[in-house]
C-alpha cells in the first residue's frame, strides 16, 4: 500500500517515545506500526469531545475518544487519543489531520500505541500534561482561572 509506505520510516511515524510503555523500544516501533490510535496534543483546554469528533470524523469512522484530564481538577488539559477501527484510517487522519487549526490552535496528531486505562490523565507535577510546565504560551485565562469556564475576553483597562 503506497500510503504505509509513508510511516515505515520510524522517524517519521513518531517523535515521542512513551516512557510507561513497558516493552522495549523495538515492540514500541512495532506497536505504533500496527496501532489503530493517535495521539493528539496541543488542543485548548476547551475543545470539546464534539469538536474533536466533528474534525477527525471527516478523515474515518472513530471507535471511541479519550479527553485527556488534569490528574488533580479532572478539567481537560489539551490532549486526546482517538481511536480508529483499521490502521488505514489511522494513517489517513495522521495524515491528513495533524497540523490543521482546532478550536484556534495547530494540533499535533502522532501515532500511538494504544490507548489503556489511566493514560487519560496529565502526568505533570500540576496534574496536567508534562509540557505544559515549561510553556509560555498559554491561553491566557487558564493561569488565572484554572481553565474551570471559558471566560470572555476583554480588553484590559488602562
Amino acid at each position: 500500500k503506497p500510503l504505509s509506505n509513508l510511516f515505515r520510516d520510524l522517524a517519521k511515524i513518531s517523535a515521542y517515545r512513551d516512557r510507561r510503555f513497558s516493552g522495549t523500544q523495538e515492540e514500541f516501533e512495532d506497536a505504533l506500526l500496527k496501532s489503530t490510535t493517535v495521539y493528539v496534543g496541543n488542543m485548548s483546554f476547551y475543545t470539546t469531545e464534539e469538536q474533536v469528533y466533528e474534525l477527525f470524523s471527516r478523515a474515518a469512522e472513530i471507535k471511541k475518544i479519550v479527553m485527556g484530564l488534569d490528574n488533580n481538577s479532572k478539567t481537560p488539559c489539551g490532549f486526546c487519543f482517538v481511536m480508529f477501527y483499521s490502521r488505514d484510517d489511522t494513517e489517513d487522519s495522521v495524515k491528513y489531520i495533524s497540523g490543521t487549526i482546532l478550536d484556534d490552535r495547530p494540533i499535533r496528531v502522532d501515532f500511538d500505541w494504544g490507548f489503556q486505562e489511566g493514560r487519560q490523565w496529565g502526568r505533570g507535577r500540576s496534574g496536567g500534561q508534562v509540557r505544559d510546565e515549561y510553556r509560555t504560551d498559554y491561553d491566557p485565562d487558564i493561569l488565572l482561572f484554572g481553565g474551570f469556564g471559558r471566560l470572555a475576553y476583554t480588553t484590559p483597562l488602562n
